[in-house]
């Protein structure tokens, strides 16, 4: 099976994917094997000059999009990926980062402050605007060895149990009635 890191979620440009493409290019000008890049998106406007960029960049031998993926087969699909890559230059949050860590797959993602704040050391940084940045973190992992993936992998997996999709509606159910109150 070949290697491959997954990116999820839409395609608007602050998600920065013209960067991550050309740092899926690089990488590939310097590996041993191909690495593919796997985009999951629903299809708009954005995917479709998503596609153009794929053209321009000369990466259709290495970027695969893929449209919108069901749940059963996403989690499938980070866990056999080498890791999602999260390249956005802005987050509300970033579910994304945390469902690959619970199906069991490293995180690269953006050195910006949501992410920091939201994954702390579970995840690997690499700088959003230096598509070098982004490639030699890719490299990094590829050159990671079994058991240092597999502790990382196991330390993000126990460190995502925090979140709590029924916890979190407890607390917004709480934000929202604390909010209709007349003092």
């Amino acid at each position: 099976m070949s290697r491959y890191f997954i990116y999820t979620g839409n395609a608007y440009p602050h998600k920065n994917l013209k960067r991550l493409i050309e740092a899926v290019v690089l990488l590939n000008k310097s590996a041993n094997e191909p690495v593919t890049l796997k985009i999951a998106s629903s299809r708009n406007v954005f995917t479709k000059r998503l596609e153009t960029q794929v053209r321009e960049l000369k990466a259709e031998n290495f970027v695969e999009l893929l449209g919108f993926v069901p749940d059963e087969k996403l989690t499938e699909l980070y866990k056999n990926s080498v890791a999602f890559v999260f390249p956005s230059l802005s987050e509300g949050f970033g579910l994304p980062g945390i469902e690959a860590m619970e199906a069991g797959t490293l995180v690269l993602c953006s050195d910006i402050p949501v992410f920091r704040e939201v994954y702390k050391d579970a995840a690997i940084y690499f700088n959003p605007l230096d598509f070098t940045s982004i490639e030699k973190a890719m490299e990094n992992v590829l050159e990671m060895s079994e058991d240092v993936r597999k502790e990382k992998i196991a330390f993000a997996q126990k460190f995502v149990k925090r979140y709590s999709w029924s916890q979190m509606a407890r607390e917004t159910l709480k934000v929202y009635g604390d909010t209709g109150k007349v003092s």
